[in-house]
């Protein structure tokens, strides 16, 4: 990727079309160029239950806190 690519990738293009650094038109035309790679693409099967218990895992974890003197302490 170089550079200028930079400029229409989709996290960022929306705001660089506002700050004038890049048209639509422009964009458009840059995506209309991009290779067609559907036959790359996999299905993803993703189990929501397990999901939900790495995200209950993760927010467990995240319950620690440093207290006023610097220490770490577990909020309960």
């Amino acid at each position: 990727m170089s550079k200028n690519d930079k400029l229409y990738d989709v996290r960022v293009a929306g705001r660089y079309i506002k700050e004038g650094m890049l048209t639509q038109k422009n964009y458009e035309s840059y995506i209309k160029k991009l290779p067609d790679v559907t036959e790359k693409s996999q299905i993803l099967n993703i189990d929501e239950d397990e999901i939900t218990e790495e995200t209950e895992e993760i927010e467990e974890e995240s319950l620690i806190t440093e207290n006023q003197e610097g220490t770490e302490t577990e909020i309960e």
